[in-house]
């Protein structure tokens, strides 16, 4: 959901929300991960954002907006990148108890603020698809670096710490080095196939 100037409104609740989004969320650069009546996440989901700009649901001006918010925030680092941002930590709103079942959603944990490469070859050809190809240039090779954190090399792990970039998840995962090798091929061809835009 990309928060565009207020509409017209029926009624004086609507208003308030509406009012409310358009004064606190415009500044969001990002589409938000989900909308509800009058409820909303105001967090940047990298998966969905990167799809978005892949699959040509994101206009020209919107891709640019999220990529410079990704880079400007640093989701893209240490490696890209981070899927949830800010991550949600214990006290906020959206926290949940069973978040530290297994230590999986603690802050800059897996969903809550990992490092998944899978979405970092996404990253990497988002920013081909927009021609910043040289900014996927330096994201490539740091994605290849991901993929080699943990006790192997080419260890293409699940997932990484948010921060410290260290091998957390599960090894061995082709998707993270499925997408790898797409974003090699987005980098070194400058075409992202198999999406939207690239069929009639």
């Amino acid at each position: 959901f990309w928060v565009a100037d207020p509409a017209a409104c029926e009624d004086r609740s609507h208003g308030k929300a509406r009012l409310h989004a358009a004064v606190t969320l415009r500044q969001r650069r990002f589409f938000l991960p989900w909308v509800w009546h009058y409820d909303y996440a105001d967090r940047f989901d990298a998966a969905g954002n990167l799809l978005a700009i892949l699959g040509d649901v994101a206009t020209p001006e919107q891709a640019g907006q999220i990529l410079d918010y990704i880079h400007g925030a640093g989701i893209d680092r240490p490696f890209p990148v981070r899927v949830l941002y800010p991550p949600i930590r214990p006290g906020d709103p959206d926290w949940r108890e069973y978040y530290r079942v297994w230590n999986l959603n603690l802050p800059d944990h897996y969903h809550n603020g990992g490092i998944w490469p899978w979405v970092g070859g996404a990253y990497v050809a988002a920013l081909v698809r927009c021609g910043r190809r040289e900014e996927a240039q330096r994201q490539l090779v740091a994605l290849a670096k991901s993929l080699n954190q943990g006790s192997s090399p080419g260890e293409c792990n699940e997932w990484l710490h948010g921060v410290s970039g260290e091998a957390m998840g599960a090894k061995h995962q082709a998707w993270s080095a499925g997408m790898f090798l797409y974003a090699v091929h987005a980098v070194r061809t400058g075409c992202t196939p198999g999406l939207a835009a690239d069929y009639p």
